[in-house]
């Protein structure tokens, strides 16, 4: 997953491509602990596996969208969800360095969420944390370890910007990565919101 970051020492924003899925750096057998792909906001600070990286390793995940599942009656329903705009943006994520004994190095990730705004609340339970870009340079900066301001910068995105509509089923398989993936349906052309 492409993430930007800012290293300690280093005045500029790197890209990178790390593994999702958290693995954190004192972890002994990799094989042998869950490796999560997003982290709740609320609690990350605190959480032995996310603690260590929410003070010191926090990246930028860019994205133009991306995807949920809405229940509808007895199935699950894809949505895209994007910026009306059309715009990209960052979603809030921690980054780590795993070292193996025999001098194998991991570099992974994991994205924050936190509560659902108003229009995305029917849809899911959760949301990504979407940054304001104003808030990008205090999220990355290695040296702002302040638990207390950083989580003010972790709340749900304002419902006014963004939008979704329902797309084909083919997301469900990994291995379509493609257009036709992010296309409406035919019969919902209008987007929610």
């Amino acid at each position: 997953m492409a993430v930007v970051r800012l290293l300690p020492d280093d005045t500029d924003r790197k890209l990178a491509m790390l593994r999702w899925g958290l693995l954190p750096a004192w972890v002994k057998e990799p094989t042998k602990v869950q490796q999560p792909i997003n982290a709740k906001a609320e609690t990350a600070a605190e959480k032995p596996m996310f603690r260590d990286a929410f003070k010191r390793r926090r990246c930028l995940v860019p994205a133009d969208g991306f995807y949920e599942w809405k229940q509808e009656g007895g199935r699950k329903q894809p949505v895209y969800i994007h910026m009306k705009d059309g715009e990209p943006f960052a979603i809030a994520g921690l980054w780590e360095q795993w070292e193996g004994q025999d001098g194998e190095v991991i570099e992974s990730c994991t994205l924050l969420t936190t509560e659902p705004n108003d229009r995305l609340a029917p849809i899911h339970n959760r949301m990504p944390v979407i940054l304001d870009p104003k808030d990008y340079a205090q999220w990355l900066d290695p040296d702002l370890q302040d638990v207390s301001r950083l989580k003010t910068l972790l709340h749900p995105y304002t419902s006014e910007q963004m939008t979704y509509y329902p797309v084909n089923l083919r997301v469900n398989n990994p291995r379509n990565d493609d257009v036709l993936c992010i296309e409406p349906l035919p019969q919902t052309r209008t987007p929610h919101g």
